[in-house]
């Protein structure tokens, strides 16, 4: 897979308090991620950095191949933002503020009524912003972001402040432009259940550190089998999968966990050849929520 975004070694002080610690990770081309952690965590200066809004005291970032520090223009050509609530000029209509955005972005008109009719307002474009709901100041924003074709895509609590229906609207959105768009999108939210609806991984930060936490959901799959005979299923599975990966749940079901579909159906081909039936077989998923209370305690400190 190929890097768009590179972090490396960043690291953020105000006054005596160092509030990044040799932050760095990867976010690949046409993905979107995560950004997880307990308010006050680093993930809102993290993305300031990214944005050039705040500089860092050491570190590397690079996007789309440019160095943010070396070239600027270059990279922040290449990314767009909404950090926090959209800035937009509240006494002008929502076409007003495309248009003058795209003036100061020397974007074309073609662009501009491409972005007019992705934010899906119609003749609400021609009013003004001062009488908008946050879902539609937030498509406005958005398309405000996207005049300038960028390849990444940075987003501060997207989903703050929106209706259940404005959620669902954002997320279709945000899976509609890694392919229309050919951009990736890191996000942070406290609404854990988006990210496990949205993100293709996620990238987890408390006191200004990453933690090193595995992809769970991606990299193990756990099943929970019910067989006709356990006990005699023991040395098979101890055979192919391990005995630490095993736990018996009673006297006819088993949790198993795999790293991959492969060993599942080498295990289940050598089980059945072993005249011993699979009785049921149910996918045990790990969500994010359980992740969460694991790594930072309770969940109501969001």
């Amino acid at each position: 897979m190929e890097k768009l975004v590179i972090v490396k070694n960043l690291n953020k002080h105000y006054g005596k308090r160092h509030i990044l610690k040799d932050v760095s990770f990867d976010i690949f081309k046409n993905e979107i991620v995560g950004f997880i952690g307990p308010n006050g965590a680093g993930k809102s200066t993290t993305m300031k950095c990214l944005c050039n809004l705040v500089i860092p005291d050491s570190g590397e970032i690079v996007i789309n191949g440019y160095d943010l520090f070396k070239e600027r223009e270059n990279a922040l050509r290449s990314q767009a933002s909404l950090i926090e609530a959209p800035g937009l000029y509240r006494d002008m209509t929502g076409r007003k503020n495309l248009q003058i955005f795209a003036k100061m972005r020397d974007v074309s008109k073609e662009r501009i009524k491409e972005m007019e009719e992705f934010t899906a307002l119609g003749s609400r474009l021609d009013v003004r912003v001062s009488a908008y709901s946050m879902g539609m100041k937030q498509r406005l924003g958005l398309g405000i972001a996207l005049l300038s074709k960028p390849k990444f895509l940075i987003l501060d609590e997207p989903s703050s402040g929106l209706d259940p229906r404005g959620i669902i609207d954002l997320r279709n959105t945000l899976e509609d432009l890694i392919k229309t768009e050919d951009m990736s999108i890191l996000f942070s939210t406290h609404q854990l259940g988006e990210v496990e609806k949205l993100a293709n991984r996620s990238i987890y930060i408390n006191n200004g550190k990453l933690l090193d936490i595995p992809e769970i959901k991606s990299d193990i799959n756990t099943y929970i089998l019910r067989l006709s005979d356990v006990e005699n299923s023991k040395p098979i599975l101890n055979s192919i999968i391990g005995k630490d990966n095993i736990e018996i749940l009673s006297k006819d079901s088993v949790k198993l966990s795999v790293s991959d579909s492969k060993m599942l159906s080498h295990l289940l081909l050598k089980l059945l050849t072993s005249k011993i039936d699979i009785l049921d077989i149910t996918k045990s998923t790990v969500d994010i929520e359980s992740i969460y209370e694991e790594v930072y305690g309770d969940i109501d400190d969001l």
